[in-house]
């Protein structure tokens, strides 16, 4: 059948069209593949590295340890600094803790991690104290000072950068080791004798990043000497008592004895009376727990 000039138009349009339409698509679908190509040739050329990245958040003063995980991230991305399995076994470790507050998926360099921690030596005891006054928020994982204000108004630091184990309302538990339990108890019965004394404990604001605070507080000489023969003390601390208590401290010390010569003939009781609101508080803490526990 003859087919009219108007439909004979029509289909030469249509198949013009399609033709077209296939050079076009065929162009697309080279500059696609010549696109996946590059891309492939790109992702080929990039050289990852395995660095050591949070898997949990960290707060400034937490250990590291269990909260990390070993990544392969882009080297364009990675610091130079960034910890990697060569250095590891320096960075990584039960004694790491982070220098500052960091978030999941942060890739741990080593200028965020604190390894100055010292592992527990053999004089170190786990000890609680419930004659301190505490911080309203105080929580178990800060780090506090404890110091010791006498009535006149000097203000002595006892214990320096002690992280706090556990607390609760009262009651703190804090790693010492034996010449910080004989510094502590001086302070305490000194604070106990001087009424208008306060044994107390402040908080560092960023644990990681602050250096510890110079103990400030001397023992009185009995309490030296002791230090000094005790063989529960280590060298180590013996050598760092014997630096701290210079001539300057020992000016200190005469003030604080001068304090409790205004109290000598009251400090058997106040320490008798002060004694026993320790005790009171520790046997009905000790209750509590037991009734906690179900015994």
């Amino acid at each position: 059948m003859a087919m009219n000039p108007m439909q004979k138009k029509a289909r030469t349009s249509f198949l013009l069209g399609m033709f077209l339409t296939l050079i076009l698509t065929g162009i697309v679908i080279v500059i696609l593949i010549l696109q996946l190509g590059k891309i492939r040739k790109e992702q080929a050329a990039i050289i990852y590295n395995q660095v050591y990245v949070l898997s949990q958040a960290a707060t400034s003063g937490d250990t590291v340890v269990g909260k990390t995980v070993v990544k392969k991230v882009d080297s364009s991305v990675v610091p130079s600094n960034a910890i990697t399995a060569a250095n590891a076994g320096t960075y990584i470790t039960d004694l790491s803790t982070s220098k500052i507050n960091l978030e999941v998926g942060t890739i741990l360099t080593t200028d965020m991690i604190n390894t100055e921690g010292q592992p527990d030596t053999p004089d170190i005891r786990m000890q609680e104290y419930n004659m301190v006054i505490l911080p309203t928020k105080l929580t178990a994982g800060e780090t506090v000072d404890i110091r010791l204000r006498l009535p006149s108004g000097e203000d002595y630091i006892v214990l320096s950068k002690k992280y706090i184990e556990e607390a609760n309302a009262n009651t703190i538990w804090i790693k010492v080791g034996e010449d910080e339990i004989l510094t502590m108890s001086n302070a305490i019965v000194e604070a106990y004798i001087m009424e208008g004394s306060l044994l107390y404990a402040t908080t560092y604001t960023d644990a990681g990043m602050q250096e510890s605070s110079t103990p400030t507080y001397v023992a009185k000489n009995s309490v030296i000497n002791l230090m000094n023969t005790d063989p529960n003390i280590t060298a180590v601390a013996k050598a760092a008592l014997a630096a701290r208590y210079t001539e300057n401290l020992r000016a200190q010390r005469d003030i604080i004895n001068q304090a409790l010569n205004g109290y000598s003939g009251d400090a058997t009781e106040n320490i008798e009376d002060k004694l026993e609101q320790e005790i009171q508080r520790q046997q009905t803490a000790r209750q509590e727990y037991i009734d906690l526990l179900g015994l």
